[in-house]
């Protein structure tokens, strides 16, 4: 399974937590968690960084607001949220 399958799956099943800095940076944007997981579910890699295993996600928010996640899978087999924001290339 691709890297953002195994994302959008973890996703799907409840596997996700933001940290307290990609709350706070959803927030300052005006997203919530509804539109940070649906960005994750409708989203694609845009770029990652292997040694550190995260990733970039972009996608739209339920407002269709262009979204990007920064994020990586746990050891747990979690998805961790390390930080949200609004994607001003796309605007």
């Amino acid at each position: 399974m691709s890297k953002i399958g195994q994302i959008q799956a973890l996703v799907r099943n409840g596997l996700y937590y933001l940290t307290e800095h990609a709350d706070d940076e959803a927030i300052d944007d005006g997203f919530d968690i509804y539109d940070v997981e649906y960005g994750i579910l409708n989203g694609k890699i845009r770029r990652s960084w292997p040694k550190e295993g995260k990733c970039e996600i972009v996608g739209v928010s339920l407002d269709k607001r262009p979204i990007c996640i920064v994020c990586r899978i746990t050891g747990t087999g979690k998805v961790r949220v390390i930080t949200v924001y609004e994607d001003k290339s796309k605007r």
